[in-house]
C-alpha cells in the first residue's frame, strides 16, 4: 500500500534513531519503503543542497508509523480492515479444501481384522 505517513521512526544501520515526517512510503513484503529528501551539503548561496532517496528499511527497523490527518486515517484504517478479511477469507478456504480432503479419503473398514489374510 501507497500512503502519506504524518511520521515514522525507524532505526539506521549505525543504530541511532531517525524521525521522518510527512513522506510518502510503500508497505512492502520485506519492510517500508521511504521515499525522502536528506541535505547533502550547501551550495555557494548557502542554500541546502538535496538529494532525493527511496530507501528500504527491514520492518525491524520500522519503530513507528504515526498517522494524524482524518482523511489519511480513514484510508489506513480500511486498507486495514479490508487486508484482515481477505486473510481471513484465505484461510477459511483453505480450512475448507482440508476438510473436503479429508472427506473424500475412504475410511479404513473397522470390521475387518488387519492381521487376517
Amino acid at each position: 500500500m501507497q500512503v502519506k505517513v504524518n511520521r515514522v521512526v525507524v532505526m539506521n544501520p549505525d543504530g541511532s534513531q531517525a524521525e521522518l515526517s510527512n513522506i510518502d512510503i510503500i508497505q512492502g513484503g520485506n519492510g517500508l519503503y521511504v521515499e525522502h529528501e536528506v541535505v547533502i551539503g550547501k551550495d555557494n548561496d548557502g542554500n541546502d543542497l538535496k538529494q532525493k532517496r527511496f530507501t528500504l528499511y527491514p520492518w525491524e527497523k520500522v519503530l513507528l508509523m504515526e498517522w494524524n490527518e482524518p482523511t489519511l486515517i480513514e484510508q489506513v484504517k480500511e486498507f486495514v480492515i479490508l487486508t484482515e478479511l481477505e486473510d481471513f477469507a484465505d484461510l477459511l478456504e483453505e480450512l475448507q479444501e482440508e476438510l473436503e480432503d479429508d472427506a473424500d479419503e475412504k475410511p479404513a473398514d473397522k470390521g475387518k481384522n488387519p492381521y487376517d489374510n
